[in-house]
């Protein structure tokens, strides 16, 4: 059983993360705004460096692989990426027009990122480390 402390610490650490997590989320969402993406799409399309297939873009984002077919279809609506590959395990590439407003968004995030300004290189370098363990160690 938890000691009051291990609750009040785990209180506590969930409402930071929660209330960094928000803040990370309308940074994204400010910066998708102007360029006329739902902020999931944008997630997609942040994503999309190389061809990747729906699933392992679903794994990434922890989202459901029908969230991520739903992104990719207003993707696709909007000339900014097509499907290719296998009908059964189809891969998301950016069109010519995607791969640019997938810059433009990058430093759109870049500009109005919360933890950019905030945080010193070695502070971000730190938290991205705690990050990557915090998310694989949920991902069991």
């Amino acid at each position: 059983m938890a000691s009051a402390e291990q609750v009040d610490e785990a209180r506590g650490l969930a409402i930071l993360l929660h209330r960094a997590a928000t803040l990370a989320r309308d940074d994204f969402a400010r910066a998708a705004r102007p360029l006329g993406i739902e902020p999931q799409a944008a997630r997609v399309l942040l994503l999309l460096d190389e061809p990747m297939p729906l699933r392992a873009i679903a794994d990434r984002l922890l989202a459901e692989e029908a969230v991520i077919a739903a992104a990719a279809d207003a993707l696709e609506r909007a000339g900014l990426a097509v499907r290719d590959g296998e009908p059964d395990a189809p891969a998301l590439s950016p069109t010519e027009a995607g791969a640019a407003v997938r810059e433009r968004l990058g430093a759109a995030i870049a500009a109005d990122s919360t933890a950019l300004h905030a945080l010193d290189p070695a502070e971000r370098a730190q938290l991205a480390t705690l990050l990557e363990r915090l998310v694989e160690s949920g991902a069991r």
